[in-house]
């Protein structure tokens, strides 16, 4: 059993879905601006008790967030070496987020021992009566990891930035998430759109051609303006974006996070992550022991076949007792010989 050594909030400051958190899934495409790690303070600042789960390694001009350059802390925790409350880090400025870096570990689910797999439910079950908010920063990667995330988490978050290559990449993901899609509601964030009608423009031509091609209807719900050059700056350096983001940066997270709240506010999880990857636990269990089963069976059907296999005439049972017969007969004519010899 983990470790319980976060502090439960007091009952005043839960959301109304009682005790359970809402998980949410935020997969930026094109983009480098750190979005959950942004949304995730501004619901801090709420109120909202939020864990912020950090997935793959940032590439990139993506900043690097506290502890995500540290692969084995999930390792660690789950192997028993470290408490629940050394693998969480403080998402400062907000001290009621905290930031739980868990690598590739929902993308590798299936290749983890089974009391691996055990270990880490265990630890979403604790995340989950403990925060209000679970925010999962997913990598833009179609794996079997992000195929279960959204078909667990009752809200799904992309955001996308006007260039074709990101609508395109967009596209492909909601295509790719379809088969396990369970109409769950998908909001659009876009980025480093130059103005409001840009980044309205933007989200339609998504929102057109996942409606009429995957019968999706994504919904928008905010926009970040494209940062202005600076003299003497990279790229790269542009592309990147603090996580003290600046005056207006902060005004648009401030929008997004209040319609955040209030659709949050409509949700009844009918899943979670704990319940989601049990289930899988359970399902690779019974499908062990099915194997297991089958394997007996076969084996004995294999041994009763042999023990009431049908006599066949000249088979090998015949030649192997003529041969038997043959050897006796001669025994016996030696013995018969030399007998008649001493007499």
């Amino acid at each position: 059993m983990l470790d319980n050594t976060t502090d439960r909030p007091d009952a005043d400051d839960l959301s109304p879905h009682g005790d359970a958190a809402i998980p949410v899934v935020l997969i930026s495409v094109g983009t480098n601006r750190p979005t959950a790690a942004n949304l995730s303070t501004a619901l801090a600042r709420r109120g909202k008790h939020v864990c912020l789960i950090t997935t793959g390694t940032p590439s990139g001009g993506k900043p690097l967030l506290p502890g995500q350059n540290r692969e084995s802390t999930l390792e660690e925790l789950l192997a028993g070496l470290i408490p629940l409350a050394e693998a969480l880090f403080d998402g400062a400025p907000a001290p009621d987020t905290q930031i739980l870096p868990a690598g590739d570990i929902f993308a590798n689910f299936y290749r983890l021992q089974e009391s691996e797999q055990s270990k880490f439910v265990e630890l979403l079950v604790q995340l989950e009566s403990v925060f209000d908010f679970i925010v999962v920063d997913a990598a833009n990667e179609t794996n079997d990891g992000l195929r279960h995330l959204c078909q667990s988490a009752p809200l799904i978050l992309l955001t996308i930035t006007p260039e074709a290559d990101s609508l395109t990449s967009a596209f492909s993901l909601l295509r790719a998430i379809k088969r396990e899609y369970k109409n769950q509601p998908i909001h659009i964030i876009v980025d480093l759109a130059e103005n409001l009608p840009h980044a309205h423009d933007s989200f339609k031509r998504l929102q057109h051609a996942a409606s009429k091609y995957l019968q999706i209807e994504p919904h928008y719900l905010g926009h970040f303006t494209s940062s202005q050059p600076q003299q003497g700056s990279s790229q790269r350096n542009l592309n990147a974006t603090k996580l003290h983001p600046d005056t207006l940066t902060e005004s648009q997270t401030e929008a997004i996070a209040d319609r955040f709240c209030a659709i949050s506010e409509t949700l009844i999880p009918s899943t979670c992550l704990s319940r989601h990857f049990g289930e899988l636990c359970f399902k690779r269990k019974k499908s062990a022991e099915s194997d297991i089963s089958a394997s007996v069976r076969d084996s004995k059907s294999t041994e009763v076949q042999r023990l009431t296999a049908p006599h066949i005439p000249g088979g090998w049972h015949d030649r192997l007792s003529d041969r038997i017969a043959l050897f006796d007969a001669i025994h016996f004519a030696s013995m018969l010989g030399e007998r008649e010899s001493q007499q």
